[in-house]
């Protein structure tokens, strides 16, 4: 990987032209068109993309470039330095693996990349968080042992937003629900008694778009429980469109567009693990929930 620094404001293309003699506009083109360009370790395609004095470009060697394409299954990497990685889980794709699953998964995969990128080194992946398996979106994963603690120790101060579309009209276009989540014997979620097990759960949502069928909303939330977001939405009278584990919608489901639960972890804010800088990453709906949204126009 060749690594330059910026000594001066300038576009990204006209930059890399005066910096990089020894390569053809043709390859340079090609190196963004292909991903192979990361500034400050977010991959960056445009030829007019703002560069100011300090910022670090990576150029990915065709070794790296490989490498990084051996995430399998449909991730992608939205940002990487020797810290963390923040990466896009698609949907049916577990996080970490199980007895039986090990390899398909987002955490395999990930380190499997850590550790090709860089033979020499002893690659290493923690995972700070989750997110359903039938979800998709934004994950952060660490690279070491202080960011893993600083990231989990700060997790309150982390901004999640998601984008989901529910069967049917919210009464209320914004508002709050808290409970206390349970699981049952066969691992689903529930809302219950406060107990010494249950775990107090608030998610706040808003509604974007609706119409007789569905509403497209955004969930902000300020805890983290496991199928928060399903269970909550239920509670409300309007499940995600795709959840057959949390709706009675079965028959509603299968004749959507979608084919998946349509639920996509959008954006995700903190604070990086050293330099204390606040990290700000979105990701768009994928195709399969666009399909969706068609419904509201």
């Amino acid at each position: 990987m060749k690594t330059l620094v910026v000594r001066e404001n300038s576009p990204l293309l006209p930059y890399l032209l005066k910096t990089l003699v020894d390569f053809k506009r043709n390859k340079i083109k090609n190196l963004l068109k292909f991903k192979s360009i990361l500034v400050n370790g977010a991959v960056t395609t445009k030829h007019n993309h703002p560069l100011a004095t300090g910022d670090k470009i990576s150029i990915l060697t065709d070794k790296n470039a490989k490498n990084r394409q051996l995430l399998q299954f449909g991730i992608q990497i939205v940002y990487e330095d020797d810290d963390i990685i923040v990466i896009n889980k698609p949907a049916g794709l577990l996080t970490v693996g199980t007895e039986k699953i090990r390899e398909r998964t987002a955490f395999y995969q990930t380190f499997e990349y850590v550790k090709q990128s860089d033979p020499r080194k002893r690659g290493r992946v923690f995972i700070v968080h989750r997110l359903d398996r039938e979800a998709s979106g934004l994950l952060v994963l660490a690279k070491n042992m202080g960011a893993k603690s600083f990231l989990q120790n700060n997790w309150q101060k982390f901004e999640k937003k998601y984008l989901a579309i529910v069967h049917g009209t919210p009464k209320e276009k914004s508002g709050t629900i808290s409970s206390f989540l349970a699981e049952n014997k066969f691992l689903s979620v529930y809302s219950g008694k406060k107990t010494e097990e249950s775990k107090h759960a608030v998610t706040k949502y808003r509604v974007i778009k609706s119409n007789e069928k569905y509403s497209l909303i955004e969930i902000t939330l300020e805890t983290g429980r496991k199928h928060q977001i399903r269970v909550h939405l239920k509670d409300l009278g309007h499940p995600i469109v795709g959840d057959n584990r949390y709706s009675e919608k079965v028959e509603a489901n299968l004749k959507t567009p979608a084919g998946r639960l349509a639920l996509h972890a959008y954006y995700l804010a903190f604070n990086h693990p050293v330099s204390k800088k606040r990290l700000e990453f979105k990701s768009e709906l994928p195709e399969s929930i666009k399909k969706l949204t068609s419904f509201f126009y």
